[in-house]
């Protein structure tokens, strides 16, 4: 039995589009999986970010407190160290 030129074309045209559509498919989860993981590593930086912000105002806040009220304020840590 002889198969018709034509449904060898829908078939191969059809093969075609499934391996397409697999490929978008695959491309589509290694993007989600990307920025999946470019989120959570903005996610951890941000994190760390506002730490370092935590401690600097800390230290900062003293300063502005004695500017408020007329005074100077001097940090505790020392700055250099001199040897004789």
């Amino acid at each position: 039995m002889v198969i018709p030129e034509s449904v060898l074309k829908k078939r191969w045209r059809e093969e075609r589009w499934a391996l397409q559509k697999k490929e978008e498919l695959e491309t589509k989860w290694k993007d989600c999986e990307n920025r999946m993981l470019i989120f959570n590593r903005a996610c951890r930086k941000s994190k760390k970010i506002q730490g370092k912000r935590k401690i600097e105002k800390k230290l900062i806040q003293p300063k502005w407190e004695a500017k408020v009220n007329g005074g100077f304020y001097v940090c505790p840590e020392a700055k250099a160290y001199v040897h004789h």
